[in-house]
């Protein structure tokens, strides 16, 4: 019941800051890396605040306690950018169900994105990510402080 609470309270979250954001400077994108899955995801800027942008993303995780799908929301602000390099700092939750499993993962991460300006293709960028957590079990799996994960990513903007 709580699992099903925390996934409506996620898509409520996902159609309210998309519905308000206009698309200059959205991106959406894919990632992979540890834990193993694979996510997409959508990237809304200004969402939130000026330079305060939203991610929302749908992601499958595989690990030994099985498959699982995940929603998640993340704030994310850039603090260092000099072309072609941008430093972010985001948080955010990710509710993940399946296999007898559901859980709730909050995280801050690091990232920086290199976009291909000089190859004359601005709208594409790679990234990578690394982040810092807490995974809170809600059935079928234990909680665990602190959870570390890392990923490489492509971004198209738009």
């Amino acid at each position: 019941m709580r699992a099903r609470f925390l996934v409506a309270l996620t898509v409520a979250a996902l159609v309210s800051g998309l519905s308000c954001a206009s698309a200059k400077g959205n991106w959406f994108g894919i990632r992979s890396g540890y834990p193993l899955g694979l996510t997409v995801h959508y990237g809304v800027a200004n969402a939130l605040a000026s330079g305060a942008d939203l991610r929302v993303s749908g992601r499958l995780v595989v690990d030994g306690n099985g498959t699982r799908f995940g929603l998640g929301l993340d704030a994310l602000h850039t603090v260092a950018a000099v072309s072609p390099f941008s430093v972010y700092l985001g948080a955010g939750p990710a509710v993940e169900v399946g296999s007898g499993v559901a859980l709730l993962d909050v995280h801050g991460l690091v990232g920086s994105e290199f976009r291909f300006v000089d190859l004359g293709v601005p709208q594409l960028g790679v990234f990578a990510e690394g982040s810092m957590g807490a995974r809170i079990g809600i059935t079928g799996i234990s909680s665990r402080f602190p959870t570390f994960g890392a990923a490489l990513g492509v971004n198209y903007h738009f």
